[in-house]
């Protein structure tokens, strides 16, 4: 059955909560289905299907292209979703399909979860005025079982020795302790070694690639394992607190710079950074935040929107509420390297539960595999009386129609 379309000669139809925000329904000369607006600015209906049976379905793939007219925002007034029930019709899971807008395709490739018996597919349109989309090529395939995606994660704790050589002595060691345990990636924590030697960012700073990246990049090589941190960066007459990501081969493959410093780091003549960035590793997306960059939402957010499937946080300070809130708002695996205390170095997973933190020793990490495959989910979540996935429940329900003025409300 692989390839074969499902939802060949399925049967439509219409769907709306209440008569006033009914919208049109409409089935074009070829057989395509649609849905306009007229003026009702609330309107909010959709097409769904009969159910489909997918109980012999180890994945799936649902793929659609659509026409739209004067749709203001076609990622969020637009929505395809598959429902999936057990074999008493009691609703299992809700998923939104993602949407193209560039290639006008909607689609969504999962496992169906466990005890599944049918799915139905819903097209529909919410929201907007005047509007109207066509469904085409509407398509659900058997395929094979989507992967785990799995990836070790190292963080790690040192207390600083006020001295360089003997900080960079922690870091190596560390490492040395951590890549024992073959970790994909290492993080060890903000500016671990220059701070609390008593000495001016001028004397500490140096350029990246340089002296200091090239050392720890002896031991990226050497454990296979990227490795990240942050250090006080020297670019010209400018210093920045940069976070360093050495790959693999022991060469700085990626860099951010904090974009929000506290009043005493820029009393101390540290300059911020002014660009967000995600980093596309060999086994996935990353982000970065350092220390107080934490403390504000945006950034996460921003860092998610990119893409960012972990953020990495190495800190001086210490927020663990703040640090989980990270990632269940956003649904993503947070990683933390800190300094008050072992446990303030951990792994959080999307739902904001801590799954692991280092032991309470002077130098010490711990290490977890994760599986980037793997979706979190809430019951009833937005969806119902079903099991609804976080992140993209957060990502596709945002109103970012509502938040245009935000830099400028005082």
């Amino acid at each position: 059955m692989e390839n074969e379309n499902l939802l060949k000669q399925v049967k439509w139809k219409e769907w709306f909560p209440r008569k006033e925000l009914k919208p049109n329904f409409f089935t074009d000369s070829m057989g395509n289905i649609g849905v306009n607006t007229d003026d009702n600015i609330y309107a909010f209906g959709k097409w769904i299907s009969e159910s489909i049976s997918v109980s012999d379905c180890r994945g799936i793939l649902f793929a659609a292209d659509y026409c739209a007219d004067k749709i203001k925002s076609e990622e969020k007034n637009i929505f395809a979703m598959l429902s999936f029930y057990d074999e008493n019709n009691v609703l299992l899971e809700r998923d939104y399909a993602f949407i193209n807008v560039d290639a006008k395709k909607i689609c969504r490739k999962l496992n169906p979860p466990e005890k599944s018996a049918f799915v139905k597919i819903e097209l529909g349109i919410r929201d907007c005025s005047n509007a109207s989309v066509t469904w085409k090529n509407i398509s659900l395939q058997m395929i094979e079982k989507m992967p785990e995606r799995n990836v070790k994660i190292a963080t790690t704790y040192m207390k600083p020795a006020y001295n360089l050589q003997k900080n960079l002595d922690l870091m190596i060691d560390v490492i040395d302790k951590a890549g024992k345990d073959n970790p994909d990636v290492i993080l060890l924590s903000e500016t671990v070694y220059e701070s609390f030697t008593g000495l001016e960012v001028d004397e500490v700073s140096q350029p990246i690639p340089g002296h200091l990246t090239d050392k720890i990049g002896e031991y990226a090589k050497k454990y296979n394992a990227y490795i990240i941190w942050s250090m006080n960066e020297k670019d010209g007459d400018i210093v920045y607190n940069t976070a360093v990501i050495i790959g693999r081969d022991g060469k700085v493959c990626g860099k951010y710079r904090k974009t929000h410093l506290p009043l005493t780091e820029v009393e101390m003549g540290v300059s911020q950074g002014n660009v967000y960035d995600v980093f596309e590793l060999d086994f996935g997306k990353i982000g970065i935040l350092i220390c107080y960059d934490q403390m504000f939402p945006e950034n996460a957010r921003i860092l998610s929107r990119m893409g960012a499937e972990i953020i990495f946080i190495p800190t001086q300070g210490e927020d663990e509420i703040l640090q989980r809130a990270i990632a269940r708002a956003n649904g993503l695996y947070t990683v933390v390297s800190g300094y008050h205390g072992a446990k303030s170095s951990r792994i959080i997973d999307p739902l904001g539960e801590i799954v692991t933190f280092v032991p309470d020793e002077e130098t010490g990490y711990t290490v977890e595999q994760i599986d980037l495959n793997q979706r979190f989910f809430v019951y009833w979540m937005s969806i119902g009386p079903g099991n609804g996935e976080t992140k993209v429940l957060f990502e596709r329900e945002r109103r970012p129609d509502m938040y245009d003025d935000i830099s400028l409300i005082r």
